[in-house]
């Protein structure tokens, strides 16, 4: 099976089907669901920034390799 999900423009994966979209909003969602865990429970901001910051590292890292593995290639 060998679906295309993304289109790679530049340095960035734009989703181009049904799947690609759930993936970008289930991504989204996920990282805005990890902020507000986060801030719940630090003091200031810039503690809640620093514990999030890694957090969206990963999130956005796992994004890029599904959309890398599941982009048309060049």
């Amino acid at each position: 099976m060998n679906t295309i999900w993304f289109k790679r423009t530049e340095i960035f994966f734009v989703p181009i089907s049904l799947m690609g979209w759930l993936l970008l909003s289930g991504a989204m969602a996920y990282a805005v669901y990890i902020f507000i865990a986060i801030d719940r429970k630090s003091h200031s901001v810039s503690d809640t920034l620093m514990n999030f910051a890694f957090n969206l590292l990963l999130i956005v890292g796992a994004y890029a390799l599904v959309a890398f593995l599941t982009s048309k290639k060049k």
